[in-house]
Parts: structure tokens; sequence; C-alpha cells
């Protein structure tokens, strides 16, 4: 407020002194002064800017991988093995068995496997083994199988294959290859409403285990939901998973396991 009264006096003095051409000079170079400081604020925020866009852009270049294009790499660790709808297993690639219960897995998962069953078990609660490894041969007929129902119901053979790949993998590309992949309790479209399921969910992480093909994942992992499929996947990896709420083909990303594109 003082500043303001100081130019009012000012102002006034050389209207008294001078008249008013004095006036309307001195008001002519005051609007110049206030101009010219504009022009050299707004000249000093455009050079900001445009110092700041190059480090914007690099982040963007940055950025990770999409989990879809993460398929299509293998990480180191054998855990993390990634075959789905879009990515096979890898040639040559088989792995050594053992046999639990009545189906056979990767030997190296055995004791947890047993471990997770039986702790279950001692809380009156019945995990059984329904299936586990699987050649690519016996995947193919499965496969086959599924496509010669949905020609049965009056489908086109490129519509029955499309279908049936919604729910069995082509022989191959399943889970099941690669003898880390295990299904429960007869394979029950409701297994979800039961108690085993709801352990697994607190406790399945805690032996290694990730439920594979959630619901609100289907369209990363070329699945729907099936409740009764758990991948081990290894505690610290199935831990972090549990924690960031993702499926394995985000995981395998988030890791960096494979360049940006």
């Amino acid at each position: 407020m003082k500043g303001v009264k100081a130019i009012k006096k000012f102002f006034l003095a050389l209207f008294c002194m001078a008249g008013t051409g004095a006036l309307l000079t001195a008001v002519t170079i005051v609007f110049l002064s206030v101009l010219s400081g504009a022009e050299e604020a707004g000249a000093q925020a455009q050079n900001e800017l445009t110092a700041e866009a190059p480090a914007a852009s690099s982040r963007q270049e940055e950025a990770p991988a999409s989990s879809k294009e993460a398929a299509q790499a293998q990480p180191e660790d054998w855990r993390l093995l990634l075959v789905n709808f879009e990515t096979p297993m890898p040639e040559g690639s088989e792995p050594e068995l053992e046999k639990v219960g009545n189906i056979q897995v990767d030997k190296r998962i055995v004791p947890e496997l047993e471990k997770m069953i039986e702790d279950a078990g001692k809380e009156g609660l019945t995990l059984s083994l329904s299936s586990g490894y699987r050649s690519a041969e016996r995947q193919g007929e499965l496969f086959q199988n599924a496509v010669e129902e949905n020609l049965s119901l009056g489908m086109n053979r490129e519509m029955a294959e499309e279908v049936a790949a919604e729910s069995v993998a082509r022989a191959g590309y399943s889970e099941h290859n690669t003898g880390l992949a295990i299904d429960l309790n007869g394979v029950l479209e409701n297994f979800d409403e039961t108690a085993e399921y709801r352990w697994l969910q607190r406790h399945a992480h805690e032996y290694g285990f990730v439920l594979r093909y959630p619901g609100d994942k289907s369209e990363l992992t070329g699945i729907r939901f099936e409740p009764w499929h758990f991948r081990y996947v290894g505690r610290e990896n199935a831990e972090k998973m549990k924690l960031l709420d993702l499926c394995l083909e985000e995981y395998v990303a988030y890791l960096g396991e494979r360049p940006a594109p």
C-alpha cells in the first residue's frame, strides 16, 4: 500500500510541475518497463520448459515393456519359465520328473508341494492332485478333443479351435509341459467356493505357488479363470507377485527380463 501511495504522489507532482504532457510521458515509460519485464519473464519460463522437455522424453523412452511383450523372452530363473498361448515350451527343454501321488512334476518342486498338501491336511483340508506334467503329444490330444467337441456343437473349425484355446492350450503351449503346474481337486469350476481354495489364497505363496490364471488377468494370460490351476514360481517370487497383484506375464516384465522395444 505504501508503494501505491508513493506512485500516486509521484504522478501528482509531475502533473503540477509540468502539466499533462509530462504525465503522459511518464505513464508511457512505466508501461514500456512493465511490458519489457513481462516479456523477459515469459522468455525465461519458455527456456525452462524447453530444458525439461528432453528429460520427459527420456523418461518415456525408459518405460518398461508391456506384460504381453515380456511373453517372448525367457528369464534365467527356471522357476519363472514362461509358457503361454503365444510362447511355446523352449525346444529341447524337458523337466526331470518325479511322481507325487498319481501325477508327475518337476522334481525340484516336490518338497514344497508335499509340504503344502501336508499343512493343508493338518487343518482338515484335502488338496488332491488331478494333473501335473503333460507331454506335448498328450496336450495336443486334449486340445483336439476340445475342438471336436466344439465342432459337434455346430461351430466351424476356426471358431472351434478359437473357443477350445480359451480353456485348453495347444500342444507345446501349455504350462503343464513345464512340470511346474498342477491342477487340484478334480478341476471343478466351483473350486473357488471351497475352503481349500480360500486356504490356498492365504497360504499358497508361502510354498512358492501362485494362482496362474486369475479372472481379472485373462487378457494377459490368454486363459479364462481357472481356480484349480496353480503354478510353482518359488517362495520369494510368489510373495512379490501376491504383494504386487501381478500374473506371471506382468511379473516377468516387472523384473525387466527382456529389453525394452
